[in-house]
């Protein structure tokens, strides 16, 4: 049945419904395993489309949801039979180079931001190097600032600057009435609590976010570094003790079980990531990796900060199926047992494609923050593992459904039971402990004063108390 899209009349951005060519393309997810059917996909063109697409789908009863770059582990930024709220055509910039600061639209990616604010800024630091300014990005070119920053962010500048969450200064958000709302320290201040950490689970939708900038070098030291499969061990070994009690915050470096040539090679285990800092004290920052002895191959060198996380994310697979699940490390869990499980079950993916990452390193400037200054909680943790099954086919997935949730399984005794939000596991039967901790009861109570009709509701959005 087709729906009446009058009272959308004056919409500016692009409507579409399954009866409508491109429809098709426009539900695809990251994940191609999601085949979710919305019966409205509003492309919002502003913060007024964003209202008016709300303001819809209260008036007709429709169940919504919030897409931005659509890399939802799960698949929940789309909703059956409902409207999506698609941010993803929002990607203004505003670039305050004096306050280091920059405004931007939901939609636009790190990358963007980088070219204008890094590669395209320049200044001469107090030590004699020349600098650019740097948001908190991750990897990956097509996810969105917002859904990235929302739910946490982790990236290779977390340990030294904090977390993407950390960097946001102030939001403007429509919330479940379609008032539009500006959220900071100074306004709103329960609101902006929670949207640091929580910020997709059901508050409002944001549609443009103030961040501030980190000032960083033009050159670093960076890269990929990878041995045989057969020295996986020794690698995990030399990457626990490597972030044992390191008081140094500059060096971000995240760990990878995958193959080599990726996806049809044999199995290996590398580090990728940056040191964050002067390039003359990097080779000190890098050398107990030199006792692990020669490498397979290495690219670690002198390099841009834009240029090597361009090439990190061109490495990036498209229209796979996945399942993504995970977890952090207790404080004593990522122990010799651990590694014989990594070693062991990765070596038996079904999938070239699947890979165990530990992209997510915290400490430093992360673990500063109070657990409870914003609403992400997850503070305390240093090391989170993801598991991630990738496939082509629909024939590949029972096997390789198989193959994660026992991986999974087998690893749970090491691991706290926190689960990283923006790695959401639709399985997850106590979801409010896992993703927020001591924090949720607070976050009923804002999700009280700004959706008291729990417009804003998905299977893990914040319940109402």
């Amino acid at each position: 049945m087709r729906l009446d899209l009058s009272a959308l009349s004056g919409f500016r951005g692009s409507l579409l419904t399954p009866y409508d060519p491109g429809y098709e393309g426009a539900r695809v997810l990251f994940n191609t395993r999601v085949r979710t059917r919305p019966a409205l996909i509003a492309r919002c063109a502003d913060a007024g489309d964003v209202a008016t697409a709300i303001r819809y789908a209260r008036e007709h009863g429709l169940p919504l949801s919030v897409r931005g770059g659509g890399h939802h582990a799960s698949g929940l930024s789309l909703v059956e039979g409902g409207v999506v709220v698609d941010v993803g055509g929002l990607r203004d910039v505003v670039f305050d180079p004096a306050a280091a600061t920059v405004t931007v639209g939901p939609g636009i990616g790190w990358r963007d931001v980088d070219q204008i604010t890094y590669a395209g800024h320049s200044f001469t630091g107090p030590d004699g190097l020349e600098y650019g300014l740097a948001g908190p990005g991750g990897e990956c070119p097509t996810v969105s600032n917002a859904g990235y920053s929302l739910g946490g962010g982790y990236g290779p500048l977390g340990r030294t600057f904090g977390l993407g969450c950390d960097h946001i200064l102030a939001a403007e958000v429509v919330d479940a009435e379609s008032n539009v709302l500006r959220a900071s320290e100074t306004e709103h201040p329960d609101l902006f609590w929670a949207l640091r950490g929580a910020g997709g689970a059901g508050f409002g939708v944001v549609t443009s976010l103030t961040y501030r900038l980190n000032p960083l070098p033009k050159t670093v030291v960076g890269g990929m570094i990878a041995w045989p499969y057969s020295r996986a061990k020794d690698v995990l070994r030399a990457y626990r003790d490597l972030y044992a009690n390191r008081a140094d915050d500059r060096l971000a470096l995240c760990l990878l079980l995958t193959t080599e040539p990726y996806p049809d090679g044999e199995p290996v285990v590398g580090l990728y990531g940056m040191y964050v800092g002067p390039p003359a004290e990097a080779e000190a920052a890098f050398a107990p990796l030199q006792a692990l002895g020669e490498p397979l191959f290495s690219s670690i060198g002198e390099t841009g900060y834009l240029d090597m996380m361009t090439v990190m994310g061109e490495e990036i697979v498209y229209g796979l199926q996945s399942k993504w699940l995970g977890g952090y490390f207790s404080e004593d869990g990522f122990d010799e047992a651990a590694f014989d499980v990594l070693v062991q079950r990765f070596a038996q993916s079904p999938s070239g494609f699947s890979m165990v990452r530990f992209d997510l390193l915290g400490g430093g400037a992360i673990a500063r923050v109070p657990a409870d200054a914003t609403a992400f909680a997850h503070r305390s943790a240093l090391h989170y593992v993801s598991i991630i099954a990738q496939w082509p086919g629909d024939e590949e997935t029972d096997a390789n459904v198989t193959w994660v949730d026992g991986f999974a399984e087998a690893l749970r005794p090491h691991l706290t039971g926190e689960v990283y939000q923006n790695y959401a596991d639709r399985d997850l039967a106590d979801w409010p402990a896992a993703y927020y901790g001591a924090n949720y009861p607070r976050l009923q109570q804002v999700k009280l004063a700004y959706d008291p009709q729990d417009v804003f509701h998905t299977p893990q959005s914040i319940r109402l108390p």
